[in-house]
């Protein structure tokens, strides 16, 4: 609540940029902790200061409004203070997953055009400062190299050094136009292509993050449980700016563990927690979850993947009330869509919700293009205020994405009932062609799911030179229990039809994931796909149509 104990709504801040929103919350409840990280603790007054003291410096060493500076860290307390900062100075931030290796930092320092780059010289499982100082060779736009911690010296400018230096620097506010200055690059994820960067404006940052509020009903009372990675457009919206609008308070992981997670909600009393269905998969089968208080934990998103409805009732068996959502790299840092809250746990289990008030969605035939009727399946299509209007240095993609008329193409294949609820069926690659008949992968792996030794289910589809595809499910057992295809087979027989039934079964330990440990990587080089379809191990039984 601000100082006239109003909740803070939409139109309080609707008409400010993403660091004036900072400023504002700091003013209203300057002493609160912003964040709490391992040992560390920072207010909104601190975060206000801190991020005003770097922008400082960053304009000290010539980096301007409008230019592009990419962040590169883990989850940590001076990614809110140069996220804020470059907000502040109207520097365009492009975001690169901590989890990228050298070909995806390259790849977006250089469409980017990135002046500069903040990174840590070690991070969970990398030296990304090496591979920043790998890539300067390649990156001729990358000016200045900005470390946090150690690793400073030989062109590397300290993080510190340049905090406590721009404390006696006099910062120069620019004038930002929050509908037409970009605030950051959201890239996608690029799993089959080369990856695009989504050009996001600082209206539709505070207007997507601001959307999640309404879901979950999140109050200046609320704690966030962070264990998003924040350069990822869901940690960003739901852990970075979300709660920073409304005052709330954050406690942050550097990278997901279920124990540590546990922990945390233990420790800090979380009352959210936003993550992905695999997220809450891992924690409802972690044998030690039962060691922990978790009653302060209220409610919480779930997207980054289709949600199989078994976690929608466990949050509801332990009074979390979880809602699934819709969103893309496209529609920046916020939703698209979601329920309204207290929308019905049948309801929940299937739907993604509605479309966000002044958006528009619509489902158009997979073969003809024309609007699917009510309950059919086709492609999802989406417009409104806050979907990118652009991909940056891409127009040949953009007049490929969208329609003349403003319509995204998304590539996902959903159902819109006749609430307007949508309910998602993956995405159009996602489709098996077995024998000409077309199989959903969700239905089999919603149906798989169900049986008691499955942890975790992939469906997908692998080559087969009778059929064109046959159907594979690669399964994660629970705790190592043995399960054979003929145990999965006649376990769904009688609830599908024949045709639906898996032809191969392929038993791994984990899924490959995209960056950032949030979406299954199923397509490409090393995807489930491409293992599945190549692993000698497999299961299988050939069949005739």
């Amino acid at each position: 609540m601000d100082k006239l104990g109003v909740v803070t709504t939409y139109k309080n801040i609707e008409h400010l940029s993403v660091g004036e929103c900072l400023e504002r919350s700091a003013s209203i409840v300057p002493d609160k902790v912003c964040i709490s990280f391992k040992q560390g603790r920072i207010t909104y007054r601190e975060l206000d200061a801190q991020s005003t003291a770097v922008a400082a410096s960053l304009q000290e060493i010539g980096i301007e409004k409008g230019e592009r500076v990419a962040i590169y860290l883990s989850n940590c307390i001076e990614l809110y203070v140069a996220f804020f900062a470059l907000q502040k100075i109207g520097a365009v931030i492009a975001w690169v997953n901590s989890a990228h290796k050298i070909n995806e930092l390259t790849f977006i320092l250089n469409n980017s055009q990135a002046r500069a780059v903040f990174v840590q010289k070690g991070t969970v499982g990398s030296d990304n400062l090496g591979l920043v100082q790998e890539s300067r060779g390649s990156a001729p736009h990358l000016s200045d190299v900005i470390s946090i911690g150690v690793g400073c010296g030989e062109g590397v400018l300290c993080f510190e050094d340049m905090l406590s230096r721009g404390e006696e620097k006099r910062f120069t506010k620019p004038s930002i136009d929050i509908q037409q200055d970009l605030s950051m690059l959201i890239y996608t994820s690029g799993t089959t292509g080369v990856p695009k960067g989504s050009m996001i404006t600082h209206r539709q940052v505070v207007r997507g993050a601001y959307s999640y509020v309404d879901g979950v009903r999140a109050t200046a009372d609320d704690i966030f449980a962070g264990i998003l990675p924040l350069t990822h457009s869901y940690g960003c919206g739901t852990g970075l700016v979300q709660p920073v609008l409304i005052q709330a308070s954050i406690a942050l992981l550097e990278a997901f563990n279920a124990e540590d997670a546990f922990r945390l909600i233990e420790l800090e009393r979380a009352t959210l927690q936003h993550g992905a269905p695999a997220h809450y998969i891992l924690e409802m089968n972690h044998p030690n979850i039962d060691r922990y208080d978790l009653s302060s934990l209220r409610a919480g998103y779930l997207a980054g993947q289709i949600c199989p409805e078994q976690v929608v009732q466990w949050g509801e068996d332990r009074n979390i009330y979880l809602a699934p959502f819709w969103g893309n790299s496209e529609s920046g840092p916020g939703p698209g869509t979601m329920s309204p809250f207290g929308t019905l746990l049948d309801v929940r289990k299937k739907s993604v919700g509605k479309a966000l008030t002044g958006t528009q969605v619509k489902a158009i035939s997979i073969d003809g293009g024309n609007l699917a009727g009510t309950g059919e399946i086709g492609e999802m299509m989406i417009r409104g205020p806050h979907v990118l209007k652009a991909y940056w240095q891409d127009p040949d993609e953009t007049r490929k994405q969208f329609e003349k008329d403003g319509w995204l193409h998304t590539g996902d294949l959903v159902s819109i009932d006749k609430n307007g609820f949508i309910t998602v069926f993956g995405r159009n690659k996602d489709l098996i062609n077995r024998g000409g008949l077309k199989i959903y992968p969700t239905e089999i792996e919603s149906l798989i799911l169900q049986h008691p030794c499955v942890s975790q289910v992939c469906v997908v589809g692998t080559p087969n030179p009778v059929l064109g595809e046959s159907i594979c499910a690669c399964v994660i057992p629970k705790d190592g229990v043995k399960i054979s295809l003929k145990e999965i087979r006649e376990f769904c027989q009688d609830k599908v039809a024949k045709y639906k039934l898996p032809d191969e079964l392929l038993i791994v330990s984990d899924f490959p994931k995209i960056a950032g440990g949030i979406k299954i990587r199923k397509f490409g080089a090393g995807g489930v796909q491409d293992l599945a379809s190549t692993d000698k191990n497999r299961e299988m039984l050939r069949q005739s149509i």
